[in-house]
């Protein structure tokens, strides 16, 4: 059986014959968690865009070409708030990463090994307390990316409690904020989910109102759209998307490499910690 979101540009397949590349103009799906993966493989990232300056003609062309462009890493706000200030200090100190299973991290040595939900967590744990707290309220284990989407969806929308205020809208996403979903059903995988940190303003996709492009840092071992890990996996930043019901702009689908693979439907919450 195939359910199709009626988006022109994405196709949304529900059925496991869909797994494989499909033409262009395509997003990718992928759901890494707490485990080894065992998903389809997406196309190979391109890689960051050229540190070399070029003129404004010449950028402005490249944007119209690749909209990720437009999500540049020297506009980050790493000082907007306590999860951006940790954010950035693991960016800017980290000299060895890994996607792992266990945690281990050693800030004066800038090594950092966790998953996706681990790396949320830790970096919660540092810069809001309360909200790190909410997630692993009785839990016997640290929380998982499937804890902590579940967490931020049973927060009333726009009235924050527990540390968390859940957003409805894709749009409404910020610097700081989290981003978790649920693996979907068609992706046979023992992985919960994906979980990481938006760290730039949404950027619409031209043309639609329902669909925006987020820099995302998280711990993967697949590289996003535009990622910053090469030749290695682990933190860092990549570009994801995001697509909305038309009406409500509540989340439905996410591209694990941006506009160039296929997006999946599957379970999206959006949370802001207000510690």
């Amino acid at each position: 059986m195939r359910c199709v979101v009626a988006l022109s540009f994405v196709a949304f397949a529900c059925d496991p014959v869909a797994d494989g590349p499909t033409p262009r103009p395509d997003v990718s799906h992928h759901s890494p968690a707490e485990s080894p993966e065992h998903e389809p493989t997406p196309p190979p990232s391109e890689g960051t865009p050229p540190t070399l300056e070029t003129s404004h003609e010449a950028a402005d062309a490249a944007a119209a070409a690749d909209p990720a462009l437009l999500l540049r890493d020297a506009d980050i706000p790493w000082d907007d708030n306590p999860v951006m200030q940790r954010l950035g200090r693991v960016a800017a100190t980290m000299t060895e990463s890994e996607y792992s299973s266990g945690l281990s991290v050693n800030e004066q040595r800038g090594i950092y090994k966790f998953d996706c939900s681990g790396m949320v967590y830790w970096v919660l744990r540092k810069a809001a307390p309360k909200a790190a707290s909410a997630l692993a309220y009785k839990l016997a284990q640290r929380p998982l990316a499937r804890d902590i989407y579940r967490r931020i969806a049973a927060t009333p929308p726009e009235r924050p409690r527990n540390g968390w205020q859940r957003l409805s809208r894709v749009g409404d996403l910020r610097p700081g904020d989290v981003v978790a979903w649920i693996r979907p059903k068609i992706i046979r995988s023992p992985n919960t989910g994906h979980v990481g940190f938006v760290v730039l303003p949404p950027l619409p996709v031209h043309g639609y109102s329902n669909a925006h492009l987020i820099r995302f840092a998280d711990s993967t071992s697949l590289l996003h759209d535009r990622d910053t890990r090469v030749n290695r996996n682990g933190f860092g930043l990549g570009t994801i998307l995001l697509v909305s019901d038309p009406e409500s702009g509540a989340p439905i689908a996410y591209g694990w490499v941006g506009l160039k693979w296929r997006a999946f439907e599957t379970d999206i919450a959006l949370g802001r910690p207000v510690d």
